[in-house]
Protein backbone atom coordinates (compact mmCIF):
# COMPACT_ATOMS: atom_id res chain seq x y z
CA UNK A 1 0.00 0.00 0.00
CA UNK A 2 1.21 3.51 -0.74
CA UNK A 3 0.80 6.55 1.47
CA UNK A 4 -0.85 9.68 0.12
CA UNK A 5 2.68 10.94 -0.45
CA UNK A 6 3.78 8.17 -2.80
CA UNK A 7 5.87 6.23 -0.28
CA UNK A 8 5.10 2.60 0.30
CA UNK A 9 3.74 2.03 3.77
CA UNK A 10 6.34 -0.69 4.40
CA UNK A 11 9.19 1.76 3.71
CA UNK A 12 7.74 4.17 6.24
CA UNK A 13 7.19 1.37 8.77
CA UNK A 14 10.80 0.22 8.27
CA UNK A 15 11.95 3.75 8.99
CA UNK A 16 9.88 3.90 12.17
CA UNK A 17 11.18 0.47 13.20
CA UNK A 18 14.79 1.58 12.76
CA UNK A 19 14.18 4.28 15.38
CA UNK A 20 12.63 1.71 17.70
CA UNK A 21 15.69 -0.55 17.22
CA UNK A 22 17.73 2.37 18.55
CA UNK A 23 15.58 2.72 21.67
CA UNK A 24 13.23 5.48 20.46
CA UNK A 25 9.65 4.62 21.42
CA UNK A 26 7.97 7.79 20.10
CA UNK A 27 9.15 8.35 16.53
CA UNK A 28 8.95 11.99 15.57
CA UNK A 29 8.79 13.77 12.22
CA UNK A 30 12.40 14.98 12.46
CA UNK A 31 13.74 11.43 12.47
CA UNK A 32 11.53 10.36 9.55
CA UNK A 33 12.31 13.53 7.57
CA UNK A 34 16.04 13.02 7.92
CA UNK A 35 15.86 9.29 7.17
CA UNK A 36 13.72 9.66 4.03
CA UNK A 37 15.11 13.03 2.91
CA UNK A 38 11.71 14.72 3.00
CA UNK A 39 10.36 17.82 4.73
CA UNK A 40 9.44 17.64 8.39
CA UNK A 41 5.84 18.66 7.64
CA UNK A 42 5.49 15.83 5.10
CA UNK A 43 6.98 13.39 7.59
CA UNK A 44 4.50 14.53 10.23
CA UNK A 45 1.58 14.02 7.85
CA UNK A 46 2.87 10.56 6.96
CA UNK A 47 3.08 9.57 10.63
CA UNK A 48 -0.47 10.83 11.15
CA UNK A 49 -1.52 8.74 8.15
CA UNK A 50 0.05 5.61 9.69
CA UNK A 51 -1.99 6.34 12.80
CA UNK A 52 -5.17 6.73 10.72
CA UNK A 53 -4.42 3.39 9.03
CA UNK A 54 -4.48 1.76 12.47
CA UNK A 55 -0.74 1.20 12.97
CA UNK A 56 -0.37 3.32 16.08
CA UNK A 57 -1.20 6.53 17.88
CA UNK A 58 0.12 9.90 16.78
CA UNK A 59 0.85 12.18 19.74
CA UNK A 60 0.81 15.82 18.57
CA UNK A 61 4.19 17.57 18.83
CA UNK A 62 5.80 14.24 19.72
CA UNK A 63 5.36 11.52 17.11
CA UNK A 64 4.04 8.05 16.44
CA UNK A 65 3.83 5.23 18.93
CA UNK A 66 3.30 1.92 17.13
CA UNK A 67 0.61 -0.39 18.42
CA UNK A 68 0.79 -4.20 18.16
CA UNK A 69 -0.53 -4.22 14.58
CA UNK A 70 1.95 -1.53 13.55
CA UNK A 71 4.82 -3.31 15.21
CA UNK A 72 3.90 -6.60 13.47
CA UNK A 73 3.78 -4.90 10.07
CA UNK A 74 7.02 -3.03 10.74
CA UNK A 75 8.81 -6.23 11.77
CA UNK A 76 7.50 -7.98 8.67
CA UNK A 77 8.73 -5.14 6.43
CA UNK A 78 12.18 -5.14 8.07
CA UNK A 79 12.44 -8.92 7.92
CA UNK A 80 11.54 -8.98 4.21
CA UNK A 81 14.09 -6.27 3.44
CA UNK A 82 16.86 -8.08 5.30
CA UNK A 83 16.06 -11.45 3.73
CA UNK A 84 16.29 -9.83 0.30
CA UNK A 85 19.69 -8.46 1.33
CA UNK A 86 20.80 -12.03 2.16
CA UNK A 87 19.82 -13.19 -1.32
CA UNK A 88 21.64 -10.29 -2.96
CA UNK A 89 24.79 -11.00 -0.98
CA UNK A 90 24.66 -14.62 -2.16
CA UNK A 91 24.66 -13.56 -5.80
CA UNK A 92 27.49 -11.07 -5.33
CA UNK A 93 25.73 -7.71 -5.22
CA UNK A 94 27.80 -5.10 -3.35
CA UNK A 95 25.19 -2.49 -2.43
CA UNK A 96 22.72 -4.93 -0.90
CA UNK A 97 20.69 -2.38 1.04
CA UNK A 98 19.95 0.03 -1.80
CA UNK A 99 19.25 -2.83 -4.22
CA UNK A 100 16.98 -4.53 -1.67
CA UNK A 101 14.93 -1.33 -1.43
CA UNK A 102 14.26 -1.54 -5.17
CA UNK A 103 13.35 -5.22 -5.12
CA UNK A 104 11.10 -5.09 -2.06
CA UNK A 105 8.81 -2.69 -3.92
CA UNK A 106 7.84 -5.44 -6.36
CA UNK A 107 8.61 -8.66 -4.46
CA UNK A 108 5.67 -11.02 -4.41
CA UNK A 109 4.58 -13.57 -1.85
CA UNK A 110 6.19 -16.47 -3.70
CA UNK A 111 9.62 -14.83 -3.67
CA UNK A 112 9.31 -13.94 0.01
CA UNK A 113 8.28 -17.50 0.90
CA UNK A 114 11.31 -18.86 -0.98
CA UNK A 115 13.61 -16.41 0.81
CA UNK A 116 12.07 -17.39 4.12
CA UNK A 117 12.86 -21.06 3.38
CA UNK A 118 16.43 -20.31 2.28
CA UNK A 119 17.44 -17.57 4.75
CA UNK A 120 14.79 -17.71 7.48
CA UNK A 121 17.18 -19.16 10.06
CA UNK A 122 19.76 -16.39 9.68
CA UNK A 123 20.07 -14.08 12.64
CA UNK A 124 21.83 -11.18 10.88
CA UNK A 125 21.68 -9.55 7.46
CA UNK A 126 24.83 -8.78 5.44
CA UNK A 127 24.92 -5.30 7.03
CA UNK A 128 25.19 -6.95 10.45
CA UNK A 129 21.71 -5.93 11.59
CA UNK A 130 19.49 -8.39 13.43
CA UNK A 131 16.80 -10.09 11.33
CA UNK A 132 13.70 -9.84 13.53
CA UNK A 133 11.32 -12.74 14.05
CA UNK A 134 7.75 -12.17 12.92
CA UNK A 135 5.34 -12.59 15.81
CA UNK A 136 1.84 -13.79 14.82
Amino acid sequence: MRTKFGFRTDVLLRTVYSAIENGVLVVGPSFVAKSLNISKSTAQKMLVELSELGYGVYVPKKGLILNDAGRREAVKAVRNHRLIECMLEDIGVEKVCSEAEKIEMVAGEELMKALEVKYGNRKRCPCGKRIPEVVP
